[in-house]
């Protein structure tokens, strides 16, 4: 019969440890992480792992599944070239760094912190070195807090020599090789053209699709009759017509599964709308950028579009096209007005990609409206709706909006009333540590914890008496598994009641303090003057809007909060 492995008490009851060569004796504390996101130019677009969201998922997930490191926050450069370190979330992360804020820096790999051999080597080798600053590269296997910190770097300065010469080759190369191909008429979309198939015999041709160009040309007539934009979209969802995402996925010509949510939107219709594709036309740059040269991406006027024409066949007689884009600037100009978009009023959204809905968890879209008056004055006002019901015409979630003056108030005082609960709190478990019920407590527990612990060490000693016994043939087989039984248990139980104990404990020990990224944040914003962006990051997490204008605040320290409020409560019937 095997022998049961006998438990480790010492490692259960946390009596002893083990320690990661490189990693600072003050590392129980654990790191101030900087989480670093870069999407360079060249990578614009690309919906694999280098996009932001990809890369912000990857970067949350490694340092929440390593309990030392603890986010300070995520510094996002969008669309900056790796070749310069010009960037400006990068040196908001560099100054965080010379004033002692963050101590880890995370990316996904080496070539999101730069390009360039030379600055890179010098911020691996002499940089962060100085500032005690521990770095990590996820997909490198790179961490320089490592026990084969030096076997891995020496593979460092030649990832940095292949990043550079990337970033110096690949613009030039690539973009060349696409213009050329698209003065000739080429398609080189990687989808074709809702209302097109690219050809079997040549992929960069494009051939009618029987099925999807008469809801194209039925699209084109709608807008000649005067129909908005909005009814298009919910007429097509009505009748139950795939989205061009959708039918994309349908076919199989995508395997984007999130296409499958994809439905006809008032922005969907106009790009339709406006696409001389449909008129035989190939157009390109309309957009320009130049990796190589260190030029973003932008938009080129319309006057230096490129067309080639008769590429492909027309679905949309010129006539109509040109009638349409007509009514198309008449709207434009006729939003512009109702809105004031190019007045001097420009509300900033101080919660993008964090206002939700409730309902459908589909983002809040802040639009700005103009109320004129007979007199010719002007009132502005900011509104957040929900893009499901706006811009889909999705009935079945319900309409919802809130006021950006009135969201503003609400997330400020919430966040206000949090600091001072937390440092109301803090206060109150300070004066009762100071009760010597607290005190004796506390040292009760310690008490009970060492006596069960010495009892574990006991039975363990009498478990291995029996076993001798029974090999000498003082016990029997029946008496010594039943005896061996109730030792494991007894073991068991006291381990238990041990381990809650501890999580007991926690509540009446006179050195307890809030996690030191919370005390942080809520010292450097506890007398902040307005809101801001900033602010809204250190502390919230979510908002939440409901049908009657309700909010519902996802504070990022929920559970730091929770655990200070429990403490004074326990503390207080101590």
């Amino acid at each position: 019969m095997a022998r049961k492995k006998r438990l480790n008490t010492a490692a259960v009851l946390g009596t002893e440890c083990t320690s990661v060569s490189g990693i600072p004796e003050d590392s129980d504390s654990g790191f101030r992480t900087a989480a670093y996101v870069r999407l360079s130019v060249e990578d614009s677009g690309k919906t694999d792992g280098y996009s932001l969201q990809n890369q912000q998922d990857l970067l949350l997930s490694f340092i929440n599944d390593h309990k030392d490191l603890h986010l300070y926050k995520m510094y996002v450069d969008n669309g900056f070239t790796g070749t310069k370190f010009e960037r400006p979330a990068f040196e908001e992360m560099m100054k965080d760094m010379k004033q002692g804020r963050i101590n880890c820096i995370v990316v996904k790999d080496l070539s999101r912190l730069g390009r360039n051999y030379l600055e890179a080597g010098n911020y691996l080798e002499q940089i962060f070195p100085f500032f005690k600053i521990r770095f990590i590269s996820i997909t490198d296997g790179y961490d320089s807090f490592s026990p084969d910190f030096t076997d891995e770097a020496l593979m460092i300065p030649l990832k940095n020599i292949i990043n550079e010469g990337y970033a110096k080759d690949i613009s030039l190369k690539v973009s060349s090789s696409i213009a050329t191909r698209k003065k000739q008429g080429k398609f080189m979309g990687k989808y074709p053209p809702y209302g097109y198939l690219k050809d079997p015999a040549d992929k960069n041709h494009l051939i009618v699709d029987p099925e999807t160009c008469p809801v194209v040309q039925r699209i084109f007539r709608l807008r000649s009759e005067g129909t908005p934009l909005g009814a298009i979209a919910k007429l097509l969802n009505e009748e139950q017509i795939s989205s061009p995402t959708r039918y994309l996925l349908e076919k199989g010509i995508s395997k984007e599964s999130r296409f499958a949510e994809s439905f006809w939107e008032r922005n969907m219709i106009r790009r339709i709308l406006k696409n001389r594709v449909y008129l035989g036309m190939i157009v390109y740059g309309k957009e320009e950028t130049s990796f190589a040269k260190g030029i973003k991406r932008h938009t080129v006027p319309e006057k230096d579009w490129q067309v080639a024409q008769g590429s492909h066949e027309p679905i949309i007689e010129e006539e109509l096209f040109y009638n349409v884009q007509e009514l198309l600037a008449q709207s434009k100009q006729e939003f512009y007005e109702k809105t004031g978009i190019n007045d001097d009023y420009q509300p900033e959204n101080l919660f993008r990609g964090i206002i939700k809905c409730a309902d459908c968890g589909r983002a809040m879209k802040m639009s700005k409206f103009v109320r004129t008056t007979k007199s010719g004055e002007k009132s502005y006002s900011a509104v957040y709706e929900c893009g499901r019901h706006k811009n889909l015409y999705d009935y079945s979630c319900p309409q919802k909006s809130i006021h950006k003056k009135d969201l503003d108030k609400s997330v400020e005082e919430a966040i206000r009333y949090h600091i001072r609960l937390f440092l109301d709190t803090e206060q109150v478990i300070a004066e009762l540590n100071k009760k010597a019920t607290v005190r004796q407590t506390a040292a009760n527990h310690q008490d009970m914890i060492k006596r069960k612990q010495r009892r574990i060490a006991k039975v363990e000693q009498m478990s291995c008496g029996i076993y001798e016994d029974y090999q000498d043939g003082l016990l029997n087989e029946t008496e010594y598994l039943t005896l061996r039984k109730n030792y494991s248990e007894e073991v068991l139980t006291l381990t238990e009641e041990i381990e809650h104990l501890l999580q007991e404990q926690v509540l009446y020990e006179e050195d307890f303090h809030a996690s030191g990224s919370l005390s942080e944040i809520v010292y450097q914003y506890r007398d902040f003057p307005v809101l801001n962006r900033e602010i809204i990051e250190a502390f919230i997490a979510e908002v939440q809007v409901h049908t009657d204008s309700r909010l519902t605040i996802r504070f990022r320290f929920e559970d730091e909060f929770k655990k200070l409020q429990q403490l004074a409560e326990v503390r207080k019937g101590a």
